[in-house]
C-alpha cells in the first residue's frame, strides 16, 4: 500500500515539478514586464483572489468532502457511481455558474474589500479603476478553477492522479504567452504607473484563458477513465443531501480563510502603496514568496496527501482508526523528510532564489525585502504542512466541522498578528516591510494550529506505535538546520572571494549551496537513523541509470 501511494505521488510530482517551474517563469515575465511594486501589486492583487478561491476550494469542499463521498460510491453502488457523480458534476457546475455570474456584477464591490484605505484617496482613482478592471477580467477565473477541481477529484477517486497535476502546465504556457506578447508589444521601459484599457485586456483575459484551457485538458481524461458525464439534475435520493451537510462546514472554512486574504492583501498592498520612499515588500513580494514555499507543499504533500486521501477513507469507513493513525503519521513523515530541508534552504538562500525569480527588470529593486519575506515565511511551511495531513485526517473521518474551528484559530491569530505587525509595530516609516511582517503573522498562526490540532486529533485518532512524528521532525529539523548552516558558510566565503551578481551568478550560488547541504543533510540524518530520509535517498538512487543497471 505504501509503495502504491508513492508510486501515485511520483506521476503528480513529476507534472507539479515542470508545472511550477513554469509558474516562476511566468513571474519573472511579470517582474519583467510590470515590476514588483505597487503596479505589480495591483495585477497580483486582481489575479490572487479567483485563484486563492480555487486553492481554497481545493482544499475544501471539492477536495475534502466530495473524494470519500465519490469512493463510497464507486465503491458501493450498483452502476459504480456513474449516477451520483453525473449529479454531483452537474450541480457543481450549475453552482459555480451562478457564483461566477453574481462575482463579475459585484467586480467593482469586491475589488473595494481588497484596497487598503492609502488607496481610497482621489488621488490614486487610476490605481483603483485599474483594480477594478482587473477583478472583472479575473473573476471568470472561478468557474474553470472550481469546474477543474470537481472533474479532477473525480478522476482521483478513480485513481487517475496524474493529469490533474500535468493539466496546469498548459495553463501557464497560455499566461506565459499573453506576457511575452505584452513585453513585445507595451514595454516602454519607464514602467508607468497605471495601465492603459489593451494592457488591461491582454493581461486579465491571457491568465482567464489559461485557466479555462487546463480544465479542458481534463476531459478527455474524464472519458478515459470509464465516467461518460451525462448532465442530470436533482439532488434527491442520491445521499448528496449528506454530502451538503458536510460541505456547510466546509464553506464556513473557506468563508473564514476569505477573511484572513482580504485583510492580508490589503496589509500588504498598504506597503506598496505607502509614501516610505525605497525598496518596498508588498503583496508582489508576498505572493512571490508565498509560491516559492509552496514549491515543496505542491511537489510533495498535495502529491502524497492526494494520493493517501482515498485509503485514509477507506480504512475510517472500515473503522480500522489504527491504520488511518499510522498512514497518516507515514505520510507526513515521508513528507516532511523533504519539506524541512526545503525550509531550512529558502532560509539559508533566500536571497540567490528570489534574485533567480524576480531579479528582473524594476524587481532588482526589491530583492532584499522579498529574501526576508521569504525567510519569514519559510519558517512556517513545516508547521502548515503537518495541519494539512492533520485536517486530512479529519475529512477522512467525514468531519468538516471541527476544522472549521481549527481554521478560525488559525485565522483570528494570523489576523491579529498581522494587524499587529503591519498596523501597530511599523510606523508609518516602515510600511515597506509589511510583506515581511505578514510572512512572521502566518508562520506563527500555522504553529498554534498544529498544537491545538494534536490535542483534537488525539480524541478521534489514537496514539499506536509507528504513528509518531514529534522525534522524527526534530531529527529531520536538526539535520537540515546543520547541513543549511554549513552550506551558508561555506557561500559566504566563496562570495567574499568573487565578485558576482544577477540571475545567473544566484543559480550557480543556489548550486554550490546545494553540493555542500545536500551531502550534509542525508549524513546527518544517516547518524540520526532517520529512516524516511535515507528511504528517499534509496527510491531516487535506484532510478539513476548506473544503480538501475547493477539491480
Amino acid at each position: 500500500m505504501a509503495d502504491r501511494t508513492l508510486r501515485s505521488a511520483a506521476v503528480m510530482a513529476a507534472g507539479t515539478v515542470l508545472s511550477r517551474l513554469l509558474g516562476f517563469v511566468r513571474i519573472a515575465l511579470l517582474a519583467a514586464a510590470i515590476g514588483t511594486a505597487l503596479r505589480g501589486d495591483i495585477f497580483t492583487a486582481a489575479n490572487t483572489i479567483p485563484n486563492s478561491l480555487y486553492i481554497l476550494l481545493a482544499g475544501g469542499v471539492f477536495n475534502t468532502v466530495l473524494v470519500p463521498q465519490l469512493v463510497r460510491a464507486i465503491k458501493n453502488h450498483d452502476d459504480g457511481g456513474q449516477d451520483f457523480t453525473n449529479r454531483l458534476l452537474t450541480f457543481g457546475f450549475v453552482v459555480l455558474a451562478v457564483v461566477t455570474v453574481g462575482c463579475v456584477l459585484l467586480a467593482p464591490a469586491i475589488a473595494e474589500l481588497y484596497l487598503p484605505k492609502e488607496l481610497h484617496d482621489p488621488s490614486r482613482a487610476a490605481e483603483k479603476a485599474n483594480m477594478i478592471m482587473f477583478v472583472r477580467l479575473c473573476l471568470p477565473q472561478i468557474f474553470f478553477y472550481g469546474a477543474f477541481v470537481l472533474v479532477g477529484q473525480v478522476l482521483n477517486a478513480r485513481r487517475r492522479f496524474g493529469p490533474m497535476m500535468w493539466a496546469p502546465i498548459a495553463n501557464n504556457i497560455v499566461a506565459c504567452a499573453s506576457i511575452v506578447v505584452f513585453l513585445l508589444v507595451y514595454r516602454t521601459g519607464d514602467n508607468p504607473p497605471t495601465y492603459s484599457t489593451n494592457e488591461e485586456l491582454l493581461l486579465g483575459l491571457g491568465h482567464t484563458v489559461g485557466i479555462a484551457v487546463q480544465l479542458l485538458v481534463l476531459l478527455p481524461y474524464l472519458r478515459a477513465s470509464g465516467h461518460h458525464y451525462r448532465p442530470k439534475f436533482g439532488l434527491r435520493g442520491t445521499g448528496l443531501g449528506h454530502t451538503a451537510k458536510l460541505g456547510l462546514w466546509t464553506v464556513l472554512f473557506v468563508a473564514v480563510n476569505q477573511v484572513t486574504l482580504v485583510v492580508v492583501t490589503q496589509l500588504a498592498i498598504a506597503g506598496s502603496a505607502s509614501d516610505d520612499p525605497g525598496a518596498k515588500a508588498g503583496l508582489f513580494a508576498y505572493s512571490t514568496a508565498m509560491l516559492i514555499i509552496l514549491v515543496p507543499h505542491g511537489i510533495v504533500t498535495v502529491s502524497l496527501a492526494t494520493a493517501a486521501m482515498p485509503q485514509m477513507s477507506s480504512l475510517a469507513a472500515d473503522g480500522d482508526v489504527t491504520e488511518v493513525a499510522r498512514l497518516s503519521a507515514r505520510s507526513i513523515r515521508q513528507t516532511l523528510a523533504i519539506v524541512v530541508p526545503a525550509a531550512a534552504a529558502m532560509v539559508a538562500f533566500a536571497h540567490p532564489i528570489v534574485s533567480v525569480i524576480a531579479g528582473y527588470g524594476s524587481g532588482k529593486n526589491n530583492l532584499t525585502l522579498m529574501a526576508y519575506t521569504l525567510m519569514t515565511l519559510a519558517l512556517g511551511l513545516v508547521p502548515y504542512t503537518v495541519q494539512y495531513f492533520q485536517l486530512r485526517t479529519f475529512y477522512a473521518f467525514e468531519d468538516t466541522r471541527t476544522p472549521f474551528f481549527l481554521q478560525v484559530a488559525i485565522a483570528a491569530t494570523n489576523i491579529t498578528a498581522a494587524l499587529v505587525g503591519v498596523r501597530v509595530i511599523l510606523d508609518a516609516d516602515h510600511l515597506r516591510y509589511s510583506g515581511v511582517m505578514l510572512g512572521a503573522a502566518y508562520a506563527l498562526s500555522y504553529l498554534v494550529a498544529v498544537v491545538i490540532s494534536r490535542r483534537v486529533l488525539s480524541r478521534k485518532v489514537p496514539r499506536v506505535h509507528g504513528a509518531g512524528i514529534g522525534l522524527p521532525m526534530l531529527a529531520m529539523v536538526i539535520a537540515a538546520v546543520i547541513g543549511a548552516g554549513i552550506g551558508r558558510a561555506v557561500l559566504s566565503v566563496v562570495n567574499a572571494q568573487v565578485e558576482w551578481s544577477g540571475p545567473v551568478a544566484s543559480i550557480l550560488q543556489l548550486g554550490i549551496g546545494a553540493v555542500v547541504m545536500l551531502p550534509v543533510y542525508v549524513g546527518v540524518a544517516r547518524v540520526l537513523r532517520i529512516h524516511e530520509v535515507t528511504d528517499v535517498v534509496s527510491m531516487v538512487t535506484s532510478k539513476l541509470p548506473g544503480r538501475a543497471r547493477r539491480s
